[in-house]
């Protein structure tokens, strides 16, 4: 007998606090309405089980691989590499939990992602979320074994609304916040075409920055500051400070004066400094800061109430 199970996972965005966030920084987030899906089939296995896993994406087949149960050993796939890191990922989820694919069962496992995998939206904690759903086991906890990091995308992937996020005594606290900007028609997401790879900022942070509790203390404070900003001005201000607090920190060029030098309004970096989504305040009608977007060679943008949920 055949049981079905389906699980979904929001994406995410880190508007403040990014790397510090690790560090002990109150960081604000918000879940976006693009996610991953994971379906999955099970029936009873006589002579030891299989898992059968097709990932899709928005223009088709991601990848496929099988393996044998329980030792997850791959049978065969259509990309090695991200076989190998699926297959990573369910070993430690058979750690957290008795029983997981315990090869009494084959499996039919298929997750669908609802944005590019490029866009740095979070196809990992999403699928990470689903799977400690589907095993039963903290979230947080199979990220941190699995991934490292925060967990901030992890929270955004269960969350409803925009959420502040911080480590305390080395336990994520998430508090839902009511965060509706009222000038959130001036607020865009340009996608800067070049995925960064969060374990290797991560590494580049902890060797290279220049930090400490006032610094920490500070960006948690912006945050805060940031979703009681009733005018456009007062929010541009509290990211600007955002972003010179962090290129020191970094010591990197903050993105605005790399590719933005004449741009009126602000830009900032959201989660690893380099080439995924930058927010950025417009001060013209949206048709005319697209058009400013396409002559910089920004063609993919999304204004706030066609991306956060």
């Amino acid at each position: 007998m055949q049981q079905k199970q389906t699980w979904y996972a929001h994406g995410k965005l880190l508007i403040t606090g990014e790397y510090l966030v690790m560090q002990g920084a109150r960081a604000l987030a918000v879940p976006v309405n693009r996610g991953q899906h994971l379906k999955v089939v099970s029936a009873s296995a006589e002579n030891g089980g299989r898992l059968r896993w097709t990932a899709k994406k928005p223009d088709g087949l991601w990848f496929q691989a099988e393996y044998s149960l329980p030792s997850l050993k791959i049978q065969k796939t259509t990309d090695k590499f991200l076989a190998v890191k699926l297959r990573e990922t369910l070993i430690v989820v058979q750690s957290l939990s008795t029983g997981f694919l315990d090869g009494r069962q084959n499996i039919e496992a298929e997750t669908l992602l609802e944005f590019d995998t490029e866009f740095g939206f979070g196809s990992s904690s999403t699928l990470v979320s689903n799977l400690a759903t589907w095993a039963g086991v903290d979230a947080f906890t199979l990220q941190r074994k699995a991934l490292g990091g925060s967990g901030y995308d992890v929270a955004c992937a269960r969350a409803e609304s925009p959420v502040f996020y911080q480590i305390i005594d080395e336990k994520p606290v998430v508090e839902s916040v009511d965060w509706l900007p009222p000038f959130k028609n001036q607020i865009y997401f340009v996608y800067l075409g070049q995925k960064q790879r969060s374990d290797e900022s991560i590494a580049r942070f902890r060797k290279e920055a220049v930090y400490g509790k006032d610094e920490i203390q500070r960006i948690s404070s912006i945050g805060k500051a940031l979703v009681k900003a009733e005018t456009l001005g007062i929010f541009e201000q509290l990211l600007q400070e955002h972003e010179e607090i962090m290129s020191a920190v970094l010591g990197i060029v903050p993105v605005k004066k790399r590719l933005f030098q004449e741009h009126q309004g602000i830009v900032k970096s959201l989660g690893a400094w380099g080439g995924d989504f930058v927010l950025v305040t417009s001060h013209e009608t949206e048709d005319v800061f697209r058009k400013q977007m396409a002559n910089r060679g920004f063609q993919t943008m999304f204004s706030w109430d066609k991306l956060v949920l």
